[in-house]
């Protein structure tokens, strides 16, 4: 076994990512657990001495040190997850929730914040250091501090199994996903293939040493056989395989089976509720919140639903039109949507995805992004090869304020591979914290699986992924850009789930409008701009069956407040249910998507899918301010800045949002994204 000394791990400043290796990872984090013990048995023993100093200050130092250690075995398991770093971070898992669970049942520590909270001197604190104990307080009760001794003991119990359970669930999902693949020996058979696409599925070959092209349920691989494949039966295998991903039926059924997995965790949650007299998950987890009770959501997305789907259904029909028009059988069936959609795209609007490629060559979009942080708030990003990073293909970047300081970090990990955990993510390596004599800047990761440089073209993307991108890169913004020097309560840590998207969302206005796009859309060979009349397609592009993109959201956000408001339910009972009368698209009896989806059970989005919509009603509303004030106006980004990206959590949302636009959010902006009349 390790030495303290040998393990990189519990180095200080930035992790050293080459020489970590999944032996270093259970040593350290129990290095770093017995160290908070200790922190935690000072604490327990000063009875009426408590004090800022040594109760939250000790407490913060030991947790970030902690998180820090955390933070890269967490990452490394999701950007190289190998045999070896998934039994090291289920290694690790067991220890880690028992610590947290133990943590947040401890009386004695749970009197000590009792005693700050109670301090005459507490109200005269800075507003992070309220928050911070006001937000452990809260957490105490979450945890079931004051439940009886037996009570508190099951709840334990059942936090460390559901643990288990969802990193179960994601090890299922990722498995399923590059377990099914085909293969092709001719072009012919991906007739419909742009070259871009055929020449990321020849570059999933080679990988797996094979030749020809090759496939798997990745999402740039099914993306790609989905939206442009016009061998029918081609489409069907597809959506069949990727619909059934880790479940008991399709080409894999019963290989990955995320069913009992989903239903156990769906059963443990509401007994946690129930232990803390909360009527079901879905109240719990919105104690939390911005919004109030699953009642008030479920109006919220009703009432968004009764808007969009009369325009959804008249979209469908018109496109099951178009598509009978060119000869297809309908109605259409849901792996003949994104294709067909593609097509009616290019006649309406002038463009497609595959023709939109060659002006969002992946750097020069990242000079654009980069170049909008500096315009809105100041901030300059410097490249440092220096850093070590976990993969060739990831750089690191200073992020400098106006005056030329340091003040933040950022990893990028942009392109899929092999053993890469899917979809896009923003998360924290480093929270800020300016405590006890230690300051650490504020570091991010922002991780993508875009397609990578092929033999001789550098990575283009979709107009899709330039959107994702803003999208993460909003996150990162959230959290380097704080100035709270707490790290509970500092960057995106507390904040409000369904506010924590506000940011992101908010961002993705700089990926459609023409001022922006005229600035990093250049074309790959000549340089040249995108001509206007592709711009204006691109435009329209935002709405384009806006209605039927919006209409799939609610569903997705319903379907997860049943699930956690109907305790005892058949999940696919509830969510065919769901579909039946929200959707305007009927799903298929086959259809198991919520066995891979993971934003529920292994993302923290549990009863909170809404949060997407939710915070999206802010981020339309904010940019609107912009859209009045200027694109690039500098005093509305230092406003944004200083009222919501820097405070963090130490004040709630709602505080926040009236601050910078000094009323409560409107829903026209909303709606007009999708292209809905108000």
């Amino acid at each position: 076994m390790k030495t303290d000394l040998e393990n990189p791990l519990l180095d200080g400043g930035l992790p050293a990512f080459s020489k970590i290796r999944p032996e270093h990872a259970l040593p350290a984090l129990e290095k770093r657990l017995a160290d908070y013990l200790e922190v935690i048995e000072r604490i327990e023993s000063l009875d009426k001495e408590v004090d800022y100093g040594n109760v939250v200050v000790a407490e913060t130092l030991a947790d970030n040190a902690l998180a820090n250690t955390w933070s890269a075995i967490s990452h490394l398991h999701a950007v190289i997850n190998t045999p070896e770093w998934r039994d090291a971070y289920q290694a690790c898992l067991a220890p880690m929730t028992r610590f947290h669970t133990e943590r947040g049942q401890n009386r004695k520590l749970w009197a000590a914040y009792k005693a700050l909270a109670e301090r005459e001197d507490f109200v005269t604190q800075d507003a992070a250091l309220r928050a911070t104990v006001e937000h452990e307080l809260r957490n105490f009760h979450l945890a079931g501090v004051d439940l009886p001794e037996s009570e508190r003991k099951r709840f334990g119990e059942t936090s460390l199994r559901l643990s288990e359970l969802g990193n179960r669930f994601g090890n299922h999902v990722l498995d399923a996903t590059e377990a099914y693949s085909e293969t092709f020996d001719e072009a012919e058979q991906l007739a419909g293939l742009p070259e871009s696409e055929l020449e990321l599925l020849a570059g999933m070959a080679r990988d797996a040493g094979q030749d020809g092209w090759m496939a798997n349920l990745s999402f740039p691989a099914y993306r790609a056989v989905i939206t442009y494949a016009d061998d029918r039966d081609l489409r069907q295998r597809f959506h069949r395989a990727f619909a059934t991903r880790a479940s008991e039926t399709g080409p894999q059924g019963g290989q990955f089976d995320n069913g009992p997995v989903m239903r156990e965790m769906l059963a443990l949650r509401d007994e946690q509720a129930r232990l803390l007299d909360f009527e079901h998950h879905a109240a719990m987890r919105l104690s939390t919140r911005m919004a109030d009770t699953a009642e008030e959501v479920e109006g919220f997305l009703n009432h968004l639903a009764e808007r969009a789907r009369p325009q959804a259904k008249a979209q469908l029909e018109e496109l099951n039109g178009f598509a009978g028009d060119l000869g297809a059988e309908t109605p259409l069936e849901p792996w003949d949507i994104a294709y067909y959609s593609e097509k009616l795209r290019e006649q309406k609007l002038g463009i497609n995805e595959s023709m939109l490629k060659p002006w969002f060559e992946l750097q020069r979009v990242f000079d654009g992004l980069f170049t909008t942080a500096g315009e809105l708030f100041g901030l300059r990003f410097e490249a440092d090869e220096r850093i070590d990073t976990w993969h060739e293909d990831v750089h690191f970047f200073h992020v400098l304020d106006e005056s030329g300081e340091k003040t933040a970090g950022l990893y990028l990990d942009l392109y899929s591979r092999p053993r890469k955990s899917g979809g896009a993510w923003m998360d924290v390596c480093r929270a800020r914290m300016r405590v006890g004599g230690i300051e650490q800047l504020p570091i991010a990761y922002l991780t993508c699986n875009f397609a990578p440089p092929g033999q001789d073209q550098p990575s283009l993307l979709t107009h899709d992924d330039v959107v994702t991108l803003f999208h993460e890169f909003g996150h990162c913004l959230h959290h380097l850009l704080t100035r709270i020097d707490l790290p509970g309560v500092a960057g995106i840590n507390g904040v409000e789930w369904d506010a924590v998207e506000l940011p992101s969302q908010l961002m993705e206005g700089w990926a459609w409008e023409a001022e922006s796009l005229e600035r990093y859309a250049r074309h790959v060979d000549t340089g040249e701009p995108l001509p206007e009349e592709m711009l204006a397609g691109l435009k329209a592009n935002q709405q384009f069956l806006g209605a039927m993109a919006l209409v799939r959201q609610i569903e997705f956000a319903l379907c997860d407040l049943a699930l956690h408001t109907r305790p005892g339910a058949d999940p696919i009972d509830v969510m065919h249910e769901v579909n039946d009368r929200i959707a305007v698209l009927p799903m298929p009896a086959y259809n198991r998507f919520l066995m891979s989806f993971s934003h529920l059970f292994d993302g923290g989005y549990a009863a909170g899918y809404y949060s997407y919509l939710w915070a999206e009603l802010l981020a339309r509303d904010a940019f609107d301010l912009f859209r009045d004030k200027g694109l690039f106006d500098s005093d509305t980004g230092h406003r944004l800045a200083r009222e919501i990206l820097e405070v963090g959590s130490s004040r709630p949302m709602q505080d926040s949002w009236l601050a910078f636009r000094g009323r409560e959010p409107a829903l026209e902006p909303l709606l007009a994204s999708y292209g809905i009349a108000a």
